[in-house]
């Protein structure tokens, strides 16, 4: 469940200004709180069902969600705020696997006791949220830690934290605009996300988020990495970079790369591929942005960009997500003038904390590199994935895209580190739906992504789960696949 965090991780200029943090009556209650928090977890053993007894108490929670948001949720989910590791309970008292993590935020699961342990010492200071006119050492020291993780190799020198990835793209998409002297247009591709905004869902290739938005943003779409044909793709992809180049000189602010796509599909781009584009771009003067809001902390290294050697063609990077609070990360080159970035909050103080010591954990723990524990838990998932389609052959047809060019189907298990993407059912949504249901029902809450062929989508808490917790869920989502019909 990771370490005991110690006074020590506390940063040496607020435990100098604020008294209460080396106060040993506020260690002691601290101390107490997690012990109590250890004992309780102790309970939590693996998947459970409901108790009979509390099945209204969800069922009113559930209904007074659907009221106040005006429709109700894809699950009847409201969870007790008590959990442990990879596993949570319910407000009706069952237990399930969480494998989506609130769609990547919770990486290091539920209750993890060193992070409640470092929110419980942050909830001892004197704002709930800071600002970018106040704000306190919690502000500066998370900026420099993800900073501290990003900058080798690169020439990332600046952070400017936000309370949303959607934000923090926004902040990026303004930064690159102001750098390109107010050009208009982007360059970003095919089957991509970046937020829910006015602006970013106008980038973001989702027909229905944008639905009924006026369209005042000037978009450039190219078609994206295609792991069936990644030559043909490349040749596609550049073609088209050159014409957008040759129409509209100088008018490209940057382009918005997603290394893994998240919402369409986790499609993982080759290095080479990806080079071939930035370089292209870099050349034409236009600014190359990573958009790791999802893929963050999640791959192989804690910034995807870094697994593929890339480190020399970023000049902006966005996260969010894993990292609890979200960041613009840029070159000075790309530093904007006052008065472009601003907002009341930049994050809460618990954030803050929390989000800072999420970042050392994967920096100093055995997250990473080729027998790292994310990489170990991919192994793991695509080993039980495999063993499914070899069993179940029926369930898993050819899938094909429903972009016109790929004529070669699609692999039906892909993703990276703790990214994992299966395709059952041909890519149907009307047959992947009822089957995420199932899974459900079974003691796993996952979800789908993806806009033609669609997936099932896993973003298990990379932190908290070992190899064997993998292999128990996909065991789970076979019995799942057994119950159709």
């Amino acid at each position: 469940m990771g370490p005991s965090m110690t006074p020590d991780t506390t940063p040496a200029t607020s435990r100098h200004l604020n008294p209460l943090t080396a106060c040993p009556d506020v260690d002691t209650a601290i101390a107490g709180l997690v012990a109590a928090l250890k004992r309780h977890q102790a309970t939590i053993t693996g998947v459970r069902a409901a108790d009979p007894g509390r099945a209204q108490v969800l069922e009113t929670a559930v209904e007074r969600l659907a009221t106040v948001r005006g429709r109700g949720g894809f699950y009847p989910y409201v969870g007790s705020g008590f959990g442990r590791g990879g596993l949570v309970q319910l407000a009706d008292g069952s237990v399930k696997w969480d494998m989506i993590t609130g769609i990547g935020v919770h990486g290091f699961g539920h209750g993890d006791p060193d992070l409640v342990e470092t929110a419980l010492r942050a909830s001892m200071g004197d704002t709930v949220m800071q600002g970018n006119l106040m704000c306190n050492d919690e502000a500066i020291s998370f900026a420099e830690t993800l900073l501290e993780a990003a900058r080798p190799g690169t020439n990332l020198a600046h952070c400017y934290s936000s309370t949303s990835g959607a934000l923090a793209n926004e902040n990026g998409l303004k930064i690159c605009m102001q750098h390109r002297c107010g050009a208009p247009r982007i360059l970003a591709f095919d089957h991509n996300f970046m937020g829910r905004t006015i602006v970013t869902s106008q980038i973001g290739d989702i027909p229905g988020g944008r639905q009924g938005v006026p369209l005042s943003t000037l978009v450039d779409y190219l078609p994206f990495y295609e792991e069936q044909d990644p030559e043909g793709s490349l040749q596609r992809t550049m073609d088209l970079l050159e014409r957008f180049l040759w129409r509209y000189p100088h008018q490209h602010s940057c382009i918005v790369i997603e290394p893994v796509q998240g919402e369409g599909g986790f499609v993982a781009a080759e290095a080479a591929w990806l080079r071939t584009v930035a370089e292209r771009c870099r050349e034409a003067g236009i600014p190359v942005w990573f958009d790791e809001v999802q893929s963050f902390g999640r791959t192989e290294r804690m910034f995807r960009f870094q697994s593929l050697g890339l480190e020399d063609v970023v000049d902006m990077v966005t996260v969010g997500k894993m990292s609890q609070v979200c960041a613009t990360l840029y070159t000075a080159e790309l530093n904007p003038k006052p008065g472009l970035l601003s907002a009341t909050f930049l994050g809460g103080t618990v954030d803050l904390a929390v989000g800072r010591r999420i970042i050392e954990r994967l920096m100093d723990g055995d997250a990473y590199g080729d027998d790292g524990r994310h990489t170990q838990l991919h192994a793991a998932f695509r080993d039980a994935a495999e063993g499914i389609i070899a069993r179940r052959p029926g369930d898993f047809p050819a899938v094909k895209t429903d972009c016109p060019s790929p004529t070669r189907p699609l692999s039906l298990v892909g993703g990276a580190g703790g990214m994992m993407r299966l395709t059952p059912y041909g890519g149907r949504l009307d047959a992947i739906k009822p089957l995420l249901h199932r899974l459900y029902a079974n003691g796993v809450v996952a979800f789908y992504c993806g806009h033609g062929p669609y997936h099932l989508r896993f973003l298990p808490p990379v932190g908290a789960m070992q190899p064997a917790d993998i292999t128990e869920v996909m065991g789970l989502l076979e019995q799942a696949m057994d119950e159709e019909g």
